[in-house]
């Protein structure tokens, strides 16, 4: 099988068009402003990692994050980091803005393109590509060596997905993919490929998928973009397949033992092992006929704002957050970009599995006309009945016709 890791930028936009030009493939199936002192666990899981630079950081700096869209974990492992950084650094002061996650990329561009905004911000790379042709990123290419060594140790696919036309633009921090959340207690023996999904449906046992254009199908369904692809989803949802606009819903359910099981990512982990405990397990997705599930695997990264007038500053904060990625990985269950960073809980080590056969998130530019076509083809298969080739065909000509083809 492919490792689709491995597989360039224009490499995904080939396997899109691809599909655009078959009528039927198997399924391969397929986001403080006053800091407390740092605990003392926080600040013995991170002791021994050095600094970033011989001199400490000092000088104001303003960070946005949206961790608060997806749970307490996330956003209290993040502020612990930042506590750590400060408490290294006296003479820095980080002012952190938690954002709407609906919001961030829109409020960052709106500001920075009038010289506003703050001096960095950490996110996914979804909006990567347009933010760095847009000119208001700064150019970070100097730092591919010291990210790829000690102590950062970051990996290729992560620096790969952080590039855009050959410049770096993000300083990762970890990666993130989707598996399949299950709970062992109802699921003994979760499903594996896309006929163990509809046995398992057929049987009685709910599992969640999300979709749609508030739940980001395009993302979270990434393979299932052809037509025999489509018509297994349709066929999932007459089985009992639950279908959700975001994943705050699907958790919901999880939590509550509505559901078995349902597709979503790391930044869950936190929440749902507070909840669940040993209940909770992670596989990766349902594997096709023709390959393995291979999501889309992406940094979450620090872009520095090119406006802004403490960039070196913000670099070396950023360089210091990740000698700190450890509090991420053990108290958020972040994948971390370091390959050197051990991994010790079993739902952490289950989406670093999952993400070995992920499909590293492409920055070419012809796949900014992939999202939208290509979630309203889930869209009107799932909630109009629309016929899957018909939905693929009508995608595909959106598509080409946007990207000039």
């Amino acid at each position: 099988m492919k490792n689709f890791s491995r597989l360039s930028a224009l490499a995904a936009v080939a396997v899109i068009a691809a599909a655009c030009s078959s009528a039927s493939a198997t399924p391969t199936a397929a986001p403080s402003a006053t800091p407390a002192a740092p605990s003392a666990s926080a600040m013995a899981s991170t002791a021994a990692t050095p600094a970033p630079t011989a001199a400490t950081l000092s000088g104001d700096v303003t960070i946005w994050e949206a961790y608060g869209a997806s749970g307490q974990a996330e956003r209290d492992a993040f502020d612990a980091m930042v506590d750590l950084v400060e408490h290294d650094n006296p003479g820095l002061n980080v002012t952190v803005l938690d954002v709407p996650f609906s919001d961030l990329f829109t409020k960052f561009e709106t500001a920075a393109a009038t010289g506003g905004g703050p001096d960095l911000y950490i996110a996914p790379n979804d909006n990567l590509p347009t933010e760095a042709r847009s000119g208001i990123l700064l150019d970070v290419s100097s730092l591919k060596d010291t990210l790829a060594a000690a102590p950062y140790n970051e990996s290729q696919v992560a620096l790969d997905a952080a590039t855009v036309d050959g410049k770096l633009y993000e300083i990762p921090e970890s990666m993130k993919a989707v598996g399949l959340f299950y709970r062992t207690d109802m699921l003994p023996t979760p499903p594996k490929t896309t006929d163990d999904w509809l046995t398992t449906l057929k049987s009685g046992t709910k599992l969640g998928y999300v979709y749609g254009a508030n739940g980001g199908g395009a993302y979270y369904m990434w393979g299932l973009y052809v037509a025999d692809s489509l018509q297994w989803l349709s066929d999932a949802k007459k089985a009992g397949l639950v279908l959700y606009q975001n994943d705050t819903d699907a958790k919901a359910d999880f939590i509550a033992g509505k559901i078995a099981g349902f597709v979503d990512g790391p930044w869950m982990t936190g929440d749902l092992k507070t909840a669940l405990g040993d209940k909770l397990g992670v596989i990766p997705g349902p594997t096709g006929p023709k390959g393995p599930f291979s999501p889309l695997s992406a940094p979450d990264g620090f872009y520095i704002n090119k406006s802004s007038a403490n960039s070196d500053l913000a670099i070396n904060f950023a360089l210091a957050m990740l000698t700190h990625e450890q509090v991420f990985v053990d108290q958020a269950g972040h994948i971390p970009a370091n390959t050197s960073i051990q991994i010790t809980d079993p739902i952490t080590q289950g989406f670093a599995d999952v993400i070995k056969t992920g499909f590293a998130r492409p920055t070419a530019a012809e796949l900014n006309n992939y999202w939208g076509n290509f979630g309203n083809a889930i869209v009107a298969v799932i909630d109009k009945g629309t016929s899957p080739t018909q939905a693929v065909s009508d995608a595909c000509t959106a598509m080409d016709k946007a990207n000039n083809k």
